[in-house]
């Protein structure tokens, strides 16, 4: 076996965690999961899970804030049509 591949073999089982859940921590709670292939890890990282309890209590005492240059959504082009008076149906569209 090549060191890489036995590197990559060495990685697993592994913990992912979460900022919030039934395990207590000083300040809140958190939650984790036993991760034991790539796939897995890849599916729960995408789910909001992270690989280390300081990242995951940051991420969750820390919420992301979304930014004022972030185009707006479509909810809220129907929302301030409706506040300006002008006509917004299901065929208007970005042209």
């Amino acid at each position: 076996m090549t060191e890489e591949v036995q590197a990559a073999d060495d990685q697993f089982p592994t913990l992912v965690y979460k900022g919030h859940g039934p395990h207590s921590r000083a300040g809140g709670t958190y939650d984790y999961a036993a991760i034991n292939d790539q796939e897995e890890l890849d599916a729960k990282l995408a789910d909001g899970w992270f690989t280390t309890l300081p990242e995951a209590i940051d991420a969750h005492d820390k919420p992301a804030v979304k930014s004022d240059d972030a185009p707006a959504t479509r909810a809220e082009l129907e929302t301030k049509a409706k506040e300006l008076g002008i006509q917004f149906g299901k065929k208007t569209t970005r042209r």
